[in-house]
């Protein structure tokens, strides 16, 4: 809880001083997917700093799925019809189940990066993540594709129709100050 109350304040921050919105990504293990309280607690947060769902996002992994998927798929239906955004995170990087992705709500699919890296550099590799970007797009969602770190690893992806990449190649992790140094294009006084 701590940690999402720090993230929503850093947004609630971010939007004042640069004028836009800097949506923040926010893990949510299966263990607080259990918790019967998780979207009021949530609900709470983002309302106390004037969010919507779609300042935070929610990541839930892959394998929270796995285990008792039907309480899972309940909560997450819940949280996304309550205006948050899910993101399935580290798809790929345990036993993906087609059926867990008919039946779960989510609005973007995180590969994993040692998916990428794993199955970048055979044709039947290549295949298989043009066809996870193809089946994701053909359920409404967004992909996004983790580890990213060559210039060839952009053109295979943007070639097969996956337009969102995080990793080094765009920035290894930075301090508060030099992402708003970086990023802040429009001065606003502190």
């Amino acid at each position: 809880t701590y940690v999402w109350k720090e993230a929503a304040r850093q947004i609630r921050e971010w939007k004042d001083r640069l004028n836009y919105s800097v949506p923040v990504s926010v893990n949510v293990s299966r263990v607080d997917m259990y918790d019967t309280a998780l979207p009021e607690t949530l609900e709470g947060i983002i309302r106390d700093q004037g969010l919507s769902g779609r300042d935070m996002l929610l990541e839930v992994t892959e394998s929270a799925y796995t285990q008792d998927s039907e309480q899972i798929i309940s909560m997450v239906k819940r949280l996304r019809n309550m205006g948050f955004e899910i993101e399935m995170d580290d798809f790929g990087s345990g036993y993906s189940s087609l059926n867990i992705l008919r039946e779960i709500p989510f609005d973007v699919l995180k590969i994993d990066k040692e998916f990428l890296t794993k199955n970048a550099d055979t044709d039947s590799g290549r295949f298989i993540i043009k066809k996870i970007i193809e089946m994701a797009e053909g359920l409404h969602a967004r992909v996004i594709c983790e580890g990213v770190e060559t210039k060839e690893q952009v053109d295979m992806l943007l070639e097969m129709g996956c337009i969102y990449a995080q990793g080094f190649y765009y920035s290894k992790p930075i301090s508060l100050d030099e992402f708003l140094e970086k990023y802040n294009t429009r001065k606003v006084p502190a």
